[in-house]
């Protein structure tokens, strides 16, 4: 069915007598959909139009009349508002075209500025809006801000955070009480009732650009072939205490969010990067859990317990990396070597034995954009998925488990990490998805799923089945309530190892703590469902607001290529076939683009039923999804961040 009669059909059905809002799976329902992907892709067009609206628990409806709805931005828009966009102005008078893509087309007009502002046609600004106007007028409002000039490097960044409205500074009573924070001596660590680690051989192993680090190693081996693993976490719940200054802004933040060029952190700088931070050389509080295991490398006993360590090392992924391939690394002690070494096989068994238990082994690809001192994209290289990471990641998850256990045994409410099953809609919306892109086999479990993901693992279509599987995956988020983790395969399982950036993890360690010495639990179930539900919610916002930071940096790369005149071609392949032409992925940098019809010259192109292949009419040549190809650049949108490509 064609997407217009889908809207169609959609606006018909919505504007019905007496229709009650339907979800989107009820909504494709009472019309009888069976191509769920264009249905769906039609009703976020139509919202994204301001045709229908999403109203609370995602169902839709027709807008209010027109005498009922407000115009412009400030239809959208509470009393106050942030607007950044570009100031611009007319012969009566200026006005600021709005970033916000549902805004764009609203302009809204400036009552004044503020007094430190001198107005500067071009220059990005913030504004904030009046009270919204009546349905005749026009979004009137206040600039507040001037970020300068769209081309100064950081302006980008900059333009995302105060349109998201992220805090960047914190208040006055939270740096005072940052100031005056200092690690305690070591007589009074000792009468706090720590355990001294700080004879044990821990280290740290971070990214390289890493500045707080908030999780240690250590492994020890014991007779009969057991082994002990400490996993000690930076001891965030010592310094910041329930309801302090620090703790009322940290958990408005709820996470730190990590941007192209720069990160807008939880807590304060000296807490986030010097005193809870596990640096090397330094003594430094921790919470750790002491795994040990048979020597079937089972989990035998979890101990938990608050303690003080000495780390080692401060190492970065590369470094073990190279390690593990033979090299000698001059920076990696050699008290370190051998607990290295010993515990790599040690998490590739965890890891075989998670994934047979039916963890998905999702491999979605990332992208990091390479600075310079100036401030400007160099490089776009991806992610790599080192045997390194992996291997930290796996002494992680055992110890969020072994801490979700201890929680919930500990019979008090508790804050647990879930991620429900796709519900039926999100599987049939997989499973057309993954028809459309050719894939090899059509998962009809989860079992079938992961199936499915290692026989594509290294092909050209890997990137992008990955990227439709998670798109169709619920989110995880925080819980009071006690559900399984679906992706990660655990009945139980929480956010224990980065208090430092996540708020949730540091909850749980009062929580923790409070099991440990029998006493009542800090946070009743009402309060920490306000918390979940809050966290859940800054970790979507921060999530977007990381991705978009990398989608500005990359088309900007491109751009600058294009005036350059360096058009490629570059490596890419199909991962979408629409009415104009092809959906072109970029392999190194995983940008997308548009392969115009137009620009397949001397021939017709006619796509199959199921939309998976083109079929030129005259030649017979075509394209389907999955085929690599190379293009070259002919466009870069920035303002939809968006490409053009052609032939060679």
């Amino acid at each position: 069915m064609k997407a217009k009669t889908f809207e169609q059909q959609i606006l018909a059905w919505l504007a019905r007598p007496g229709y009650r809002p339907l979800k989107q799976h009820e909504l494709a329902r009472a019309l009888g959909v069976t191509e769920r992907v264009i249905f769906r892709r039609t009703l976020y067009a139509l919202e994204r139009a301001g045709r229908i609206v999403c109203l609370r628990k995602n169902r839709y409806a027709l807008p209010p009349p027109a005498k009922e709805k407000l115009r412009g931005a400030a239809a959208e828009a509470p009393r106050s508002a942030i607007i950044v966009g570009r100031l611009m102005r007319n012969p009566y008078y200026w006005y600021v075209m709005p970033d916000q893509a549902r805004r764009r087309a609203h302009n809204v007009r400036v009552r004044e500025f503020a007094a430190t502002i001198k107005p500067v046609d071009g220059h990005i600004v913030v504004l904030r809006l009046d009270e919204a106007p009546h349905a005749e007028e026009q979004p009137v409002g206040v600039v507040i801000e001037d970020l300068g000039r769209a081309e100064t490097p950081g302006v980008d960044m900059l333009r995302i955070i105060r349109r998201r409205e992220f805090a960047t500074d914190f208040p006055l009573a939270a740096r005072s009480q940052a100031a005056h924070t200092t690690v305690p001596p070591a007589p009074a660590l000792r009468a706090d009732g720590r355990r001294d680690l700080r004879d044990w051989t821990t280290f740290t192993i971070d990214p390289d650009d890493a500045k707080d680090f908030d999780d240690a190693l250590s492994l020890t081996a014991l007779p009969d072939g057991r082994w002990q693993l400490g996993v000690h976490i930076a001891d965030v719940s010592h310094y910041v205490t329930p309801d302090s200054p620090i703790d009322r802004e940290a958990r408005e933040r709820g996470n730190t969010i990590y941007l192209v060029d720069r990160a807008i952190t939880m807590l304060p700088p000296n807490l986030t990067a010097d005193i809870c931070s596990l640096l090397p050389q330094q003594d430094r509080l921790t919470h750790s859990a002491m795994l040990t295991f048979d020597r079937h490398h089972r989990v035998e006993s979890v101990e938990t317990f608050p303690a003080v360590i000495h780390s080692a090392a401060r190492l970065t992924y590369g470094q073990v990396e190279l390690l593990f391939e033979g090299h000698h690394i001059d920076k990696i002690p050699s008290v370190v070597r051998e607990p290295l070494l010993q515990l790599r096989p040690l998490a590739r068994e965890w890891r075989k034995r998670r994934l047979q238990h039916g963890a998905l082994d999702l491999a979605v690809p990332e992208v990091k954009c390479i600075m310079d001192a100036h401030g400007y994209i160099t490089a776009i290289k991806q992610r790599g998925d080192a045997e390194a990471y992996q291997m930290i990641e796996e002494c992680m998850l055992l110890a969020n488990v072994a801490v979700a256990e201890r929680l919930r045994a500990g019979g008090g409410p508790a804050l647990y990490r879930i991620h429900d099953e796709p519900d039926a809609e999100q599987w049939d919306e997989m499973r057309e998805a993954l028809r459309a892109l050719g894939a090899p086999m059509i998962p009809a479990t989860p079992d079938d799923l992961n199936k499915l993901l290692h026989r594509v693992a290294g092909t050209p279509l890997a990137a992008t089945l990955n990227l439709i599987v998670v798109r169709c995956l619920k989110r995880a988020m925080y819980s009071a309530e006690l559900r399984p983790h679906f992706g990660l395969a655990f009945p139980r399982y929480t956010h224990f190892t980065s208090p430092i950036r996540r708020y949730p993890d540091l909850v749980v360690h009062r929580l923790l703590k409070a099991v440990e010495q029998s006493a009542p639990p800090p946070y009743t179930k009402s309060a920490l469902a306000r918390l979940a539900t809050h966290c859940s919610t800054a970790e979507k916002a921060a999530d977007e607001a990381e991705n978009e930071s990398v989608e500005v940096k990359r088309v900007a790369y491109y751009e600058e290529k294009l005036r350059r005149g360096d058009i490629g071609p570059f490596a890419g392949v199909v991962t979408g076939l629409l009415g104009k032409g092809l959906m072109v992925e970029l392999r190194d940098s995983l940008q997308r683009g548009l392969l115009p019809f137009a620009a397949l010259k001397n021939d017709y192109y006619e796509m199959n039923a199921a939309r998976t292949h083109v079929k030129g009419k005259r030649r017979g040549g075509g394209w389907k999804i999955g085929q690599p190809l190379e293009v070259v650049l002919t466009r870069v949108d920035t303002a939809n961040r968006w490409m053009d490509f052609a032939l060679p």
